[in-house]
């Protein structure tokens, strides 16, 4: 007999076989035989039996005259069955018999070859073996259950459970599928990339590097923003529109949270480090703050209202005025810089309409402030406005003390007759005589006609009446002759001349003049106010810019250097008489960085600091620098330049500060992310307030290239967030009336302001992303509002219907949980509704101010159900689905008032279970099969609607048996009550696997009772 098995009957005629036959013979599985036919090689031989003794022999005649061991030298060791096995699977798979396998896998490959077998074919074989096996398994299973009728019992508790788990499998990966659905959704467009990179730099992994992309090296605080601060622009700004603006995204928030326990943290990096312990600074919960932020908030509430009626509206008159209330803290120099901005731009308050030519417009100035080219016209007509202004304003600021001065003393001031402008000045003159503010020593003064002449024209030019300064000098011109011969003709040319330059052959003259005089004068000759007269007429010795041997105070000074600064550009002035705008500038930095430090002994050092910024055209600096100190009063002056176009506002850039610079080295401030935080302060109390605070960081849109597209998006992002955190969905985003009638809120109502191509399609956007997060945190009226807003019937009936399905699955005697009522809206908080008188209500729609959510579900579908252009977006299905929930729901409420009657005739036109099928099998199966298809807001409630029934039957069935008399039709009435029961049971036995346990025991508890099986 063959080693594997032959057919021992074979003659010689088979005893060979070709070189490709298979080792396992022909007679080793019979329906081989008759499944593929054996094939004969040339010879027409079998293989023989002894091949492999043969073979094997060999072997180990080699390993004797070698006298080596298959492992070498080493001793060899008995290995049992399952050793053999585990080193047989080991090789060549990775195993500790891999190596060797591998060394010798070609040997083995050749010696099979030569012997003549067929190591493809034989694998195939052993394939073949173990499927056979599996299957000749399985079928004798079969053949023996068929036998056996005690295994049909174990069969269907196997195919119940594979059809239990096969549901199970189903709903895990419908989860799973739901679960990467939403994360698809959510962390769409996110740059993993770059929060990876920000993580490494954060813990030092890696250096920071420069992003290579033009629209990330324009929106750094996406991709380079510290770790820990979640950065919202790369996905916003980077490759957003308009119309994805609002998507929920892992970003930093740009109107911040409140800090606890009523105190407020800067987010600013610079801010933080000027700020006392630790950044941290009281919230403003101090009378007098609020009631300065509160009248701030009606300022700039009547700003956006003149802007929305294209009125003319003096902002900086009406921000001086609130800083002017007595308070606590010296707001004076505060005051001044409002008053020096006034007369920078030119606002006049007596104008009221924009066509005016003297009014000034919004944003007038800012094409020429933010002109990237500094020697370009308009850059320097900004720049020489700048230098008037200021030099105006401190002129006018003296004279108004110069007033007040000799209207306290009018005695010393002996001004008689008409009180003129020449007159007070003298008055003013006598009365700094009699008081010896003059000078240290008045001996040195010339007088004219008993007065001091020099001190007179001296603050004739303080005061800026140049005029009258030469009025006066005409009108002595014989007797002043023999003080000064040349000055009249230089005070004239000085009135006269543009920009009250000297020509040039005077300029040099009077610079020769006044040298002569320093150096050749006896000292005590000189009259002081005299070489003050000729420094400011000839700028005489700029580099020396003070007023020596005079009394003067800090304004006096600050007075000089702008009386002393013109506009120039370079290749038309000398170089000593190069002293502008810019070197005005550095000479106040200086100043500011050597008085007024952290260790000022300086009153008002801050504030003060601030004064002489403003001045100085350093608008951005001043905002960044007075921000730690008063952030209320940095807020509303950075809103005010920005308003007019005199603020440099940051990019979306790589920066954490307030103040950061261009590429240009240009100052630039952070204005949305400052607007946005200060609303922190009263948002929540009154959220319409911060949404006319957001809508300024528009101002901006009207910036070319990028930039104003990215200040746009940051003002929708941080109006977005503010309805999102506030919840103020009815104020912000508009209500809907009785009768479905829209009513405008407060983001729509400014929708002009925030300059929008399509403010329909931004009104749906920003509504539905309110919506949706409103769904996901089971805001059921806050998401059936805004659905409704963002006229997506549709979802506002399936929110409900949601709504309505978890009441009705609630355990019966259980009070279902109550909605949390929409805010109504505050019609105080909108000027545009008070100015707006209407007949109609302007209340909250009472649909979504409700708790029920069965009332809230009845109101919105009658409404839509009432207005044909609503109800033809609703699908059919999600229509149907609240119908059936609505029935279900007075089948509950009938149930709980023992109407068992009522309870079934409510479930049974709901048509949801067999309640009138008379016990026909084929129409409750085919209920159970049109379960499947059943809505799962539906199909969750069928289970317990069950339950009410059968328990309505059994009730109703104990009442008719126990009445007093007995009905005409009692006896069928308790007969169709328990078929409908039978029918219920049977219907619930066919689902049985998609119902709660709970539920299925509360049926066959009652089923019982009944006697319905």
């Amino acid at each position: 007999m063959s080693l594997f098995g032959g057919n021992p009957t074979a003659g010689p005629a088979a005893s060979a076989a070709p070189a490709n036959a298979s080792v396992f013979g022909n007679g080793l599985l019979l329906h081989q035989q008759n499944q593929q036919p054996t094939h004969i090689g040339p010879n027409g031989a079998a293989p023989q039996p002894a091949y492999f003794d043969a073979l094997l022999q060999r072997g180990k005649k080699r390993q004797t005259e070698e006298r080596v061991g298959a492992l070498g030298d080493l001793p060899q060791l008995q290995l049992g069955l399952q050793d053999i096995s585990r080193k047989v699977r080991n090789l060549g798979q990775g195993g500790p018999s891999a190596g060797l396998a591998r060394s010798g896998n070609a040997r083995g490959h050749y010696l099979l070859s030569a012997s003549g077998v067929n190591t493809g074919q034989a694998l195939r074989d052993l394939t073949d073996l173990a499927t056979t096996n599996t299957t000749t398994t399985q079928g004798a299973t079969e053949a023996l259950a068929a036998i056996d009728p005690t295994g049909v019992k174990q069969t269907l508790a196997q195919q119940h459970q594979n059809d239990f788990q096969k549901m199970v499998d189903s709903h895990v990966q419908k989860a799973q599928d739901d679960f990467n659905k939403m994360i698809d959704e959510k962390l769409h467009g996110v740059d993993w990339d770059a929060h990876r990179q920000r993580i490494y730099e954060h813990f030092g992994l890696k250096k920071p590097q420069e992003s290579q992309d033009p629209l990330a090296s324009t929106n750094g605080m996406a991709s380079n923003a510290s770790f820990g601060k979640s950065s919202r622009f790369r996905s916003r700004y980077g490759a957003s529109t308009a119309n994805n603006a609002f998507d929920v995204n892992m970003t930093r928030s740009i109107i911040g949270t409140p800090g606890p326990n009523g105190v407020r943290k800067s987010v600013f990096g610079d801010v933080a480090e000027k700020m006392p312990v630790e950044g941290m600074r009281p919230a403003p919960e101090e009378r007098g703050m609020r009631m300065k932020q509160e009248k701030y908030i009606e300022r700039v509430k009547e700003l956006n209202v003149a802007r929305l009626q294209e009125k003319a509206y003096p902002l900086l008159h009406k921000f001086s005025e609130v800083e002017g209330e007595p308070s606590n803290d010296d707001t004076s120099m505060l005051v001044h810089a409002y008053k020096a901005l006034m007369k920078i731009t030119g606002e006049d308050a007596s104008i009221e309409n924009l066509s005016d030519p003297a009014a000034v417009k919004e944003r007038q100035y800012a094409t020429a402030y933010l002109d990237e080219n500094a020697t370009s016209a308009s850059a320097s007509r900004v720049r020489k406005r700048i230098i008037d202004g200021s030099r105006k304003f401190l002129e006018g600021l003296f004279y108004t003390q110069l007033e007040a001065t000799v209207t306290r003393s009018p005695k010393e001031a002996n001004i008689g007759g008409i009180p003129t402008a020449l007159a007070k000045v003298k008055g003013y003159v006598r009365v700094r005589a009699s008081r010896k503010e003059l000078g240290p020593e008045l001996e040195k003064l010339q007088s004219l006609n008993g007065d001091y002449c020099w001190p007179i024209i001296f603050y004739l030019l303080r005061s800026g009446l140049y005029q009258e300064a030469l009025d006066y000098l005409e009108e002595n011109t014989a007797a002043f002759r023999q003080i000064d011969r040349s000055f009249v003709r230089y005070l004239r040319a000085f009135v006269n001349g543009d920009e009250h330059r000297l020509p040039p052959d005077m300029q040099t003259a009077i610079n020769n003049e006044y040298s002569a005089r320093t150096r050749l004068a006896p000292e005590d000759s000189i009259d002081p106010y005299r070489m003050v007269c000729y420094k400011v007429l000839g700028r005489c010795e700029l580099p020396k810019r003070n007023l020596d041997g005079i009394t003067n105070d800090t304004m006096d000074w600050i007075w000089l250097q702008f009386a002393l600064a013109r506009e120039y550009h370079r290749v038309d002035e000398f170089a000593h008489e190069a002293f502008g705008l810019e070197e005005l500038r550095q000479s106040i930095k200086d100043i500011g960085e050597r008085y007024f430090g952290p260790s000022s002994d300086v009153a008002n050092a801050p504030t003060t600091l601030f004064f002489m910024q403003i001045l100085a055209g350093m608008f951005e600096k001043a905002v960044a620098d007075l921000y730690p100190h008063s952030y209320v009063s940095a807020v509303h002056f950075a809103i005010a330049l920005d308003f007019y176009g005199l603020l440099r506002v940051a990019d979306v850039s790589n920066s954490e500060d307030l103040l950061s610079e261009t590429s240009r080295q240009q100052p630039q401030i952070a204005f949305g992310s400052m607007v946005g935080l200060y609303t922190r302060d009263f948002r929540t109390a009154d959220a319409t307030a911060a949404v006319d605070y957001l809508t300024l960081i528009c101002l901006n849109g009207d910036l070319t290239g990028d930039l104003g597209k990215r200040q746009r998006e940051l003002c929708y992002q941080a109006l977005n967030e503010t309805i999102l955190e506030t919840r103020e969905f009815a104020q912000l985003l508009g209500d809907v009336r009785s009768d479905g009638q829209r009513i405008k809120g407060a983001v729509e109502q400014r929708l002009k302001l925030i300059g929008l191509d399509n403010e329909r399609e931004f009104l749906k956007n920003i509504t539905m992303v309110a919506a949706r997060t409103a769904d996901e945190h089971s805001r059921v009226t806050d998401a059936a509002l805004l659905f409704h807003l963002a006229e997506d019937y549709d979802k506002v009936i399936q929110v409900v219907c949601e709504a309505v399905s978890r009441a009705l699955t609630t355990e019966l005697g259980d009070q279902p949980a109550r909605l949390t009522p929409l805010k109504p809206r505050n019609e105080s908080q909108d000027p545009q509704q008070k100015s707006q008188p209407s007949s109609e209500p302007q209340g909250s729609l009472s649909l979504t101010s409700v708790d029920d959510p069965i009332e809230l579900a009845q109101g919105m579908l009658d409404l839509y159900k009432s207005t044909p252009m609503y109800y033809a977006k609703i699908r059919e299905p999600t229509s149907d689905a609240c119908s059936i929930l609505l029935q279900l729901a007075s089948a509950r409420s009938a149930l709980s008032s023992a109407d068992w009657a009522a309870t079934i005739d409510y479930i049974t036109a709901s048509r949801l279970l067999p309640t009138r099928t008379g016990g026909a099998l084929s129409a409750i199966r085919a209920h159970a099969q049109a379960f499947h298809q059943l809505p799962p807001v539906v199909a969750r409630t069928v289970g317990h609607a069950m339950l009410w029934t059968v328990i309505a039957c059994a009730n109703n069935v104990e009442r008719l048996k126990q009445a007093d008399f007995e009905m005409q039709n009692s006896g069928e009435v308790i007969g169709r009550c328990v078929q409908t029961a039978k029918d219920v049971m049977v219907f619930a036995g066919l689902i049985r696997f998609k119902l709660p346990a709970r539920v299925w025991d509360g049926l066959v508890r009652a089923g019982g009772e009944l006697g319905a099986y």
